[in-house]
């Protein structure tokens, strides 16, 4: 404890130190100030300072351990603290007199656990981000990990700025200040968020009433802050009364949740983040307005094991969404795609004629497999389905890149082309014929004959799509009718030779 102390003005206090008992191994000063100028003299020469910060964003030193090494001739030592607040003006500060070495040592030691925390609560945060990122698209999961791996993340940043190692480390922390009272403010919305999706609150606007206050405040803040009217320090309060509203948000998504559900493992989980939560802003309130301690580990750890808790429950319920999802598309695919060929489906071809009543400048291509019958009876249905597979993946290859291709009967095909990807359609069934051609080559039966027919919509003659479509059909029985009589011959010389 200081020998004397003086208050010189509303502002400014000046503390005495007698260093002629002292041990010359045990002449350093070690201590905390939270937004404070600081001078110290040895024997009126000054030997230590903290300014305020030169940055635009920042007016106060923020909080730091300070180490004060004294001369060994010294024999008085003077410490003049000038608030840069008027909320700081009367904060306790409590002096400690020792080995240097020791006194940094046991600083960084002991807050080197919460850095690992800290920095655990980051690491988890990027990676629930980046997770949802990449799983969001192709499993249409909800933003319950994105919101949470966001505030893990907030929390962490927060929590690593507090600790006794930066304050140790980084004397002149504008720039902590700043990061850390934004990460602060942005944790409020981030939970909500999250409350909301994971415990599935049906609420229309509470949640978003805080989100927007918590935005209102940080833009604010920032904006008083960086225009040098109001510090961060002295803004505070808001931020607190917000995270509050969350917490009591929480406690309601809880106790909705467990009048909806009764008791389960999602309603405990809430029961236990409430305790841990409300613990740790207790002790962060506690600690900022009255000044008598800093963020314990036990609390840091506190979060992060409810993090980790979290994490599982809402990965469970992730992976439940996405089985969901999984099972929605599969019987999507059930109603709207053909199993067999990949195409769309009949259900499809008449949604589409339904919401595309006329189109100007479609393209409608009908396909008729000749012989199918023929084959399923002779050679069995496995062979005939094999020839339609076969068929629809040629006719999906050559067309499927400028329209939709689907079965509309069991062995009739269409593809509409829209009027933006016009094409020669002679030039594409020529390239079909060469690719038919191509597989029969080599082949004693069956082999595949495609007859297709084609028409564009015409607003003359044509009332809808459909009457399209049967102009298409026209040409392809011609042309059906045509390849069955030049392949008589040729089916029945295949008979002759199948086993009796």
């Amino acid at each position: 404890m200081p020998d004397k102390q003086y208050q010189i003005d509303a502002d400014t206090r000046k503390f005495e130190f007698s260093m002629q008992k002292i041990d010359n191994k045990e002449r350093c000063i070690k201590f905390y100030t939270a937004h404070m100028e600081v001078r110290v003299y040895a024997d009126n020469c000054l030997i230590y300072t903290i300014d305020k910060p030169k940055p635009f964003y920042e007016k106060t030193p923020g909080a730091v351990w300070n180490f004060v090494e004294i001369p060994s001739d010294t024999e008085k030592v003077t410490v003049i603290l000038q608030a840069v607040y008027p909320e700081v003006r009367q904060k306790a500060i409590n002096f400690y007199i020792g080995n240097l070495e020791q006194m940094y040592n046991k600083i960084l030691y002991g807050s080197g656990l919460d850095i690992v925390v800290s920095l655990i609560e980051m690491a988890i945060g990027v990676i629930l981000i980046l997770y949802w990122s990449i799983a969001h698209s192709r499993l249409e999961i909800e933003h319950t990990i994105l919101y949470f791996g966001i505030f893990s993340f907030m929390i962490g940043i927060w929590a690593f700025n507090e600790s006794g190692t930066l304050m140790t480390i980084i004397p002149i922390r504008a720039a902590c200040v700043l990061i850390s009272a934004v990460s602060l403010m942005l944790m409020t919305p981030a939970f909500v968020r999250f409350v909301k999706c994971f415990w599935r609150v049906p609420d229309r606007w509470i949640s978003d009433v805080i989100c927007i206050l918590a935005f209102i405040n940080i833009v604010v803040q920032l904006i008083l802050q960086l225009t040098g009217i109001r510090g961060f320090r002295q803004m505070f309060t808001p931020t607190h009364i917000l995270l509050g509203m969350a917490l009591m948000y929480m406690a309601g998504a809880t106790v909705y949740a467990m009048w909806k559900r009764g008791i389960n493992q999602q309603v405990i989980v809430g029961i236990l983040g409430i305790i841990v939560l409300l613990g740790v802003l207790t002790l962060d309130l506690v600690h900022f307005y009255l000044g008598s301690f800093q963020i314990t580990f036990i609390g840091n750890f506190g979060v992060l094991i409810y993090i980790c808790i979290l994490v599982q429950e809402a990965f469970k319920q992730t992976i439940s969404q996405a089985d969901k999802a999984r099972k929605l598309e599969f019987y999507r695919q059930l109603a709207t795609k053909d199993m067999l060929t990949d195409m769309y489906n009949r259900n499809s071809y008449d949604e589409w004629v339904k919401e595309n009543v006329q189109m100007p400048g479609t393209l409608i291509i009908t396909f008729d497999l000749n012989n199918l019958k023929y084959c399923n009876d002779t050679l069995g249905h496995a062979i005939g389905d094999d020839y339609i597979k076969n068929a629809a993946g040629i006719i999906a290859e050559i067309f499927g890149n400028f329209g939709n291709c689907y079965r509309i009967g069991g062995d009739e095909f269409c593809v509409v082309i829209p009027k933006q990807n016009k094409i020669d359609p002679e030039d594409k069934l020529t390239q079909l014929e060469q690719e038919q051609k191509k597989y029969n080559a080599g082949l004693e039966y069956p082999y595949m004959q495609i007859a297709y027919g084609y028409a564009e919509y015409d607003a003359q003659t044509d009332l809808d799509i459909e009457d399209t479509r049967s102009r298409a059909d026209e040409k392809m029985y011609e042309m059906k009718r045509r390849m069955k009589m030049e392949n008589t011959l040729k089916m029945d010389a295949v008979d002759s030779r199948l086993p009796q």
